[in-house]
């Protein structure tokens, strides 16, 4: 039931129950980062660029945001891509040649984040959302699909519903055991609180780190998620961008790792 009620809520205007602005910190405007906008046609697709600096060409992935939330880009995924693969320590382990660190992410949405530690650092990703987000995202991974094989990375899409036992088995069960999860701007229906936390509880096991970059919006959300989360995870808060224009809040990258178990090796 929670996982059903989960995915009718991934839809493309916020539910009723957060019309009132009295619970949140800033809007959900997604969509605010650079773009250079392809020519204009009926989905309104718009291209997005990131440069890595240690990648020859750009990640590129298009945008379809008249289709709602999953096919916009999110500030924190530029905060994750960027912060990430400069930032070592936050790895479970460091790649290397020819055993690239195998890396999950949940809500991928355009797979921008994805696709960008995919080839940065180099992974190989699956890439996974909801049904309806998947032909866009199969459309980024492979428009991208000669860079990464040139970093040595590589990326696969999935679909998964968080909370969904059938599906998550699925997904550990197609790919080798992941070195990390990640997700950006994950956190804001709260009835898709206790599905993802199920999920993580699910993947992010002995070694695993998970790594989330967010961007806070509605404090009872928050405060529900974290709450749940620090019961089972240790959070540290590992990086911070400065608020965005017209906002009270940047995005926080967060490296959650799986409580160790006394009595237990």
């Amino acid at each position: 039931m929670a996982a059903a009620t989960a995915a009718d809520l991934v839809a493309d205007k916020l539910p009723s129950n957060v019309s009132s602005d009295s619970d949140s910190d800033d809007l959900l405007l997604p969509n605010l980062l650079p773009s250079s906008a392809a020519p204009s046609s009926p989905s309104r697709a718009e291209l997005h660029h990131f440069q890595i600096p240690s990648l020859p060409a750009p990640i590129t992935v298009r945008a379809l945001p008249s289709r709602g939330l999953s096919f916009q880009l999110w500030p924190s995924a530029s905060t994750l891509l960027r912060v990430l693969p400069a930032t070592p320590r936050l790895l479970p382990r460091s790649p290397a040649p020819g055993c690239p660190l195998s890396v999950l992410e949940l809500g991928s949405g355009t797979g921008a984040a994805g696709l960008a530690l995919a080839a940065a650092l180099p992974a190989r990703a699956v890439l996974s959302d909801l049904p309806d987000a998947l032909p866009n995202l199969r459309h980024n991974a492979e428009l991208n699909a000669a860079l990464l094989a040139s970093a040595g990375g590589a990326a696969s899409v999935v679909p998964l519903r968080w909370g969904d036992a059938a599906a998550m088995a699925d997904v550990a069960a197609a790919a080798s055991p992941f070195d990390l999860v990640v997700a950006s701007d994950v956190v804001y229906y709260e009835a898709l609180v206790d599905p993802l936390i199920e999920t993580l509880r699910f993947f992010v096991k002995g070694e695993v780190v998970f790594v989330m970059a967010h961007m806070r919006r509605w404090k009872r959300t928050d405060k529900k998620f974290f709450g749940k989360a620090r019961k089972v995870f240790d959070v540290e808060v590992v990086h911070e961008d400065p608020p965005l224009e017209g906002w009270r809040h940047g995005p926080v990258v967060y490296r959650f790792t799986a409580k160790k178990q006394h009595g237990k090796k």
